[in-house]
């Protein structure tokens, strides 16, 4: 299962919806992906800095890089 990583600093575990839709739901937008280590990535909007949206910073210490926006934390193997 997905976990939804808030900028505000809120997470919601178990975010069930990760059809395409459901993720740009997440994340507001069109998506984009981040791998990570350990099979896991992020799932981000790919706008998310030019929206400037806030900074997520869960996720940014996560991937080692700036991340903005909502995002899903998840398994590599999670979508196909």
């Amino acid at each position: 299962m997905a976990t939804l990583l808030k900028a505000d600093g809120s997470k919601k575990d178990n975010y069930e919806d990760i059809s395409l839709t459901g993720m740009q739901k997440a994340v507001g937008g069109y998506i984009e992906l981040v791998h990570l280590s350990k099979g896991k990535m992020l799932v981000v909007n790919e706008d998310g800095l030019r929206l400037n949206l806030p900074h997520n910073s869960e996720a940014s210490k996560l991937s080692e890089q700036n991340i903005v926006g909502d995002v899903l934390l998840m398994n590599q193997n999670e979508i196909d």
